[in-house]
Formats: structure tokens, sequence, C-alpha cells
């Protein structure tokens, strides 16, 4: 006997039924009629007219009796669709005599709609809407079976109400699994793509200068322009923009890419630049304008009109595909590279036309216009010439290189979720950089805005009783050096000096000097503590009170910690520290109970079995490598698990990451323009064929197995010192070097 299953609440079917997609609501439906109606509900399978114009349609099913209809929708107007529905059966030779209107939607008054309809028709007009399906979804294991198996996924995102850690399945397309496989085994980094795509981006930002007319652009307008245009690149710019500028005015092989004109400081494209720029667009060009010929040729091969009809319909198309693009675009993708059929069901189609028939307000013959592209998008994915095949691979193109950008709407969800789970334990020389910076640029913040951008993610960041005493220790440690041996010689410390210093808060102090915006290494310390107080108990304090205010960092006394480790594992590491490395008992033993009380908290949580797709909540954020030397087997033991997360990972994955509202601005912005194709002509073979590659990986595997797939990459790719990030936290040492400005002598003025 079959075990009874779990009774729906009416609010989350109600909740599911608003979210709904086509696809899933039709498959959800067929599944629940059959349940509720039994016999009486036997589909057959979406209408076929017979090959009158080759559509088959997704939403209207026929019985075992020929003149009774089920027309299964998402859609609002339901007059308008039961008559379109009407007249199309009627057209194809069909008399139906009853049709059941089946919507997510409510109707009111269902009586006095069904009544005035069935008159003005001729038939029997029967409409089960959402509050049907509400009353009739506890009705047997068959009706709760389908919304399980169909709509429970658009209520997942209530299963931890405020902490917004799911937001939606994960195991349903191969995005995230794809995505963190890539970033997992990529170890080398995206640096020289993303040296690439910034090229590309200034070459764009400078498209309309000439020197002979001397319309030049300066940095700042280059900046500016791309920013605009492409906000999901701002991070790239502020990290490369100079560099590459720099690099592009050299001379190469092939002369200058871009000049630079020493006495404005300002840019623009050179001849010879110029000529490739149009040798290279005018291939891509000529293929987009076949690509939509061959279009309104299948159109006129559909239905008779004139040219401006089918030139609609060619750009409604190419507007469908750039949708279908930004909802699935590695599954197209994947059809376009491998060209199967077996994805056809996956693919949201109808979905997408749906909504670029409504952004077009397409009111008027939408129906009609509806058929058509469903017809001519299919044959373009499954039938296509070899126009459409290479016109839709460059789009692929473009769209793996924004995917391995993390420019996705999927994975800048997937990340957002997560970021609302995180439990981080700030290491105290991520709190020592973020001291540092005081004086920098607010755009050379680094290690502050990280902080700063971590909080207002959701993610909960803490500072230990322990890792407070090593930042207390770092200051001691650095004040004793400067007042013992360079306080006297202050005046005669070099720039070289000063940047070789081993105490980065020296290197800061001398930064900030060199600024005019601090005096004395007293006035700089003051920032953070009271001077005079740095051996004082009442100067812990001080600091305490600055690094929970200033970070926004809950504190988290030893106590804590200490309640959920072994205090003898504790202590044995830090002894084994003490022997190594540390030469202060104490600071090794914070350091021990922070290793363990990671583990200790994880468990505490039941953060192995809770079923997340994010991994583990709980982390050590701290770019300390020697800690790693000594805990191998305590890892090991944890089923090699680790404890750290590289702060490059919520660097580069949080902290970087563009806005869903940024990404989708990329898409309209990039697929549909010659620029996209551009920019996906700079993605290497090795990097697209692999990406692709993974999605028939993903095709293998159930749900559950890719759940746990993603949870264990997710936290490799975390923990992972090997891998080499676009953004290292490293990187902002630089800052306090004071280097002199690149000597140019070398260089000659373009004029």
């Amino acid at each position: 006997m079959t075990a009874k299953q779990a009774r729906i609440h009416p609010e989350l079917i109600e909740i599911a039924l608003d979210k709904a997609e086509g696809f899933p609501f039709e498959r959800f439906a067929t599944d629940f009629l059959s349940a509720v109606e039994g016999r009486n509900f036997v589909p057959l399978g979406g209408i076929h007219d017979g090959g009158a114009d080759g559509v088959q349609s997704r939403e209207l099913f026929e019985t075992s009796k020929s003149d009774v209809f089920y027309q299964i929708t998402v859609e609002e107007n339901h007059r308008n669709k039961i008559k379109k529905t009407v007249e199309r059966l009627k057209k194809f030779g069909r008399s139906p005599k009853t049709i059941y209107y089946v919507t997510a939607k409510q109707i009111p008054h269902i009586d006095k709609e069904e009544d005035e309809l069935g008159e003005l028709h001729n038939i029997v007009i029967r409409i089960r809407d959402k509050k049907y399906i509400i009353s009739h979804i506890n009705d047997s294991n068959g009706t709760i079976a389908a919304y399980k198996n169909h709509l429970e996924k658009y209520t997942a995102f209530l299963e931890k109400i405020g902490r917004n850690n799911i937001g939606s399945s994960y195991t349903d397309d191969p995005s995230v699994f794809v995505f963190l496989h890539h970033e997992v085994t990529n170890k080398l980094g995206n640096r020289k793509l993303i040296h690439s795509v910034t090229d590309t981006l200034i070459l764009w930002a400078l498209r309309d200068t000439d020197h002979d007319k001397r319309i030049y652009k300066d940095r700042d307008q280059i900046n500016n322009d791309i920013k605009e245009m492409f906000p999901w690149a701002n991070h790239y710019l502020s990290a490369n923009l100079d560099y590459r500028l720099e690099s592009m005015r050299k001379k190469n092989k092939l002369g200058r890419e871009i000049k630079w004109h020493r006495k404005e400081n300002n840019y623009c494209i050179p001849f010879e630049t110029r000529n490739a720029i149009r040798d290279e667009n005018c291939e891509d060009a000529v293929l987009e304008i076949e690509f939509n010929d061959e279009i309104k040729l299948q159109a006129s091969q559909l239905f008779d009109s004139d040219d401006g009809e089918y030139d609609a319909i060619a750009r409604l198309i190419h507007e469908v595909i750039i949708k279908i693009f930004e909802k699935q675009g590695l599954l197209l993708s994947h059809i376009v590279k491998s060209e199967e059929h077996g994805f056809e069901k996956t693919l949201v189609i109808s979905d997408c036309i749906e909504t670029v028939l409504n952004d077009n307000n397409l009111i008027k013959d939408k129906e009609l216009y509806r058929e058509h592209i469903y017809s001519l998008i299919r044959s373009i994915f499954y039938e296509s010439s070899s126009t459409q095949r290479k016109y839709l691979y460059n789009l692929s193109r473009a769209y793996v290189l924004l995917f391995t950008l993390k420019v996705e709407p999927r994975i800048i969800e997937y990340f957002s979720s997560m970021s609302s789970n995180f439990n981080i334990f700030i290491g105290s020389d991520i709190l020592v950089k973020a001291l540092s910076e005081r004086y920098l640029n607010e755009d050379d913040q680094v290690c502050r805005n990280m902080l700063k951008i971590a909080v207002t993610n959701g993610i909960s960041l803490n500072l230990s009783s322990s890792v407070l005493d090593e930042v207390l220790w770092h200051i001691r440690t650095t004040n004793y050096e400067f007042m013992n041996h360079i306080l006297e010689n202050e005046a005669f410390i070099t720039r070289e000096i000063a940047r070789n210093s081993s105490k980065i808060l020296i290197r800061a102090y001398f930064y900030a000097k060199e600024k005019n915006v601090v005096k004395t290494w007293k006035s700089f310390i003051n920032q953070f503590i009271s001077h005079e107080n740095i051996e004082k108990d009442l100067g812990r304090d001080e600091l305490k009170k600055y690094l929970i205010s200033g970070f926004k960092l809950k504190f988290i006394e030893n106590e804590q910690l200490e309640s959920v480790v072994n205090k003898e594992k504790v202590q044995d590491l830090a002894n084994k520290l003490m022997e190594k490395d540390k030469d202060n008992q104490q600071l090794a033993l914070n350091c021990a109970l922070l290793v363990f009380g990671i583990y200790g908290l994880r468990k505490l949580n039941n953060e192995s079995s809770n079923g997340s797709p994010f991994g583990f909540y709980t982390w050590w954020l701290t770019n300390q490598t020697r800690i790693r030397r000594h805990t191998n087997e305590i890892v090991k033991a944890h089923y090699d698990k680790h404890y750290i997360m590289n702060p490059e990972f919520l660097l580069n994955f949080m902290a970087i990451s563009p806005s869903c509202e940024n990404v989708r601005k990329a898409f309209n912005n990039i697929l549909p323009s010659n620029i996209g194709i551009e920019l996906g002509h700079r993605l290497k073979d090795d990097v697209y064929h692999g990406v692709l590659s993974k999605v028939g990986e993903w095709r293998e595997y159930e749900p559950g197995r890719i759940n746990t797939l993603i949870s264990n990459l997710s936290d490799q790719l975390k923990s992972d010192q090997h891998k080499v990030h676009d953004f290292d936290l490293n990187a902002i040492n630089e800052k306090f070097k004071l280097v002199e400005q690149m000597n140019n002598s070398e260089e000659q003025a373009d004029e």
C-alpha cells in the first residue's frame, strides 16, 4: 500500500502557480488532471494541424474523444485565448464540443464566464483556474506528486525564510554546475582573457576617434563610456584599464593598436587599427544580414505578406533567441555545438516568445505571430542552414565568454544566495590590511570594500577574541619597531627604504605621509587606538570597539568556541605551532582554537547534512599559509573538508560580482550587437569546448547527485589556495611601495 504523502499547504501551491512558467505548468497540469479526472482525461499530446503550417501547439491537448480538448496555459486574457483556440480548431477541420480551459490564473465569476463564452462560441466551456487547482491539490497522492514533481521548486526559497539562501533549484539547469567545475579546474585564472576583453572594450570606446579630425578621448572618457555601456566590466577596468592602455600604445609586430598623445594625454585609433577592425567586423555584419534574409525567406514560405511583416518576424525571432540565451544560454549553446535534439523540451522557447510578444505589445494577431515564430525557431535550432549555424555559433561563443566572466544571471543568483548563509571569522591579516588602507582612495581600499560589500550582501562577519588579540599584538610589535628603529631616523627614510619595510602599517604610514594626510606616527596610530594605550587593557577595548563599529563585526568570545571543541586537541595543535612557527603561546593557542572552532560550529549547525547546494557556511577568512602545513592531518580527519576560505574567493565571487540587473543589461547590450560577436572571437576554442562538454556530464546525473557535486565544488573553490584568481588581495601591497611613475622617455609623441 502506498504511503500517503504530506499535504500541500494552500499558500504554497498559490505561490508556485504565481511563479510557474509555461512548460512546468503544462507538465503539472497534465499529471494533476490525470489524477483528478482519471479516465476522463487522456491527453494525447499537443495538437498537430496535419501539416497545414508545420506548427505544433504546446498548450492545446486532445483526448480520446475527438470533440473534447484541453487548453493549458499561464497566459492572461482567457476570453481572447479561448476565442483563438476555437477559431484555430475549426480552421483545421476540428469540431470541438467541449473545451477545458486550465489556467494558473484566477478567473472571477467562472459560472458566468463559462455560460457567456459557451453561448458565444456554441460549445461547452469548462474553466479550471487557480482556485480549482488549490481546492483539489490534496485530493490524492497523484495530485500531491504533480505539485512536488513540477512546481515545488518554485517554493524552495521559502525553506529558510529570512536567510534568502535557496532562491531556486540549481539542479535543473547546468549553469552553476558547469561554472563551478570550470573555475575549480581553471587554476591559471582568466587574466589573459580579461586583458583581451579589456582591449576590445577600449577599442570600442575609441571607435569614433580620428586623428585627422582631431577627435580624441582621454583616459576618464574611455573609462566612463565603457562603464555606462557595460556596467558589469566596472571591476575589470579598475584593475586593468591603465595597464592595458599602456600596453596597447606600445609598438608590437603589427604597430601600435592605439595612439597616445603625450601633450594632451589622450588617445585615438590609428589608421591601421581602424582598417583591421573594419575588416574583422565586415564579415560579421554580412553574416547577420544573411541570417536575417534567410529568416525572411523562410517566413515567406509560411504565410503571404509584405516585406514589412517579414522584417518584423526576423526582428522578433532575433529578440527571442537573445532571450533564450539570457534564460538558458548554456543549454542553447550546447545544442548549437552538438546539434542534439534531446534538450528540446527543456528550452523555454514558448515562454521567451510570449515575453517578447508582450514586450512588443503585439495584441493583434498575437496567436499567429506566436505560431510562426515557434516554427521558425525550431527550424533554426534543429534544421539550420550553414549561415544560421555559424551565426548561432558566434552568439554562443559570446555567451560562453560572458559565462566564464560571471556575467550570467544564474551564477550571480547562486553566489548572492550563498552569501546570505556565510558565517565568517575574519583573520587578523585581513583586518591589519584593512587598517593599512585608512588613507587610500576609496576605490583602492580592497579589504575595506570587500568587508563592506560582504556585510551588504548579508554575510555574517565575526571578530573572535583570539583574532582581536592577534591584531593588537601586530600593532604593538609594529609600534615597537617604529619607536625603536625608525623614529629617530624618520627624516632620512627614503621611498625605497619605506616600501621594503616588513610591516604593512609602517608602509601605509609613509604612504599617507607622502600624500600629506598625516604628519606623525602617533596621529596615524590614533586612527585605530590611542597611542598611549597600546600596551594597556584600555587600548584592547578601544581597538575592539573600533573594529566592531568600523567593519560591522560580531564579537565572539573564546568561550563560545571552546564550547564546541576538544580542548586537548586544541592544546596539541598549539604545541605543534609553538615548535614550528609561533613565538607566543597565547597566539598559538588562539590559532588552534579557531581551527577546531570552525569544525565544531559546522557540526553544531549540521552544515554537512542539510542538503544545501552552497557547501559549508562557517569559515575562517585568512591568507595565512603556514597554518595549513600543520593541519593537513586535521583536514583529512574531516574528510578533506578545509576550514580556511581564501579571501580571493570572497573578492572574486562576492565583492566584485556584477548585480543581476547589470548582467541583464549586458545581455541586452552585447549579444545583439557586433561587439558581442567580436568578444566571442576572443574566447579560446579549448575554453569554449571545455565549458560545453560539461553540459553532457551534467545531463547524466540525477538531481541529488548534481546537488552534492555543486556543494563539493563550491567548498573546493572557497578553499583552493592553488588557484590564481583574477584579482589578488596581496596586490594591495603595491599601493604602499611608492614606486616612481613609469619612465616613458622612450615613448615618442604620436603627433
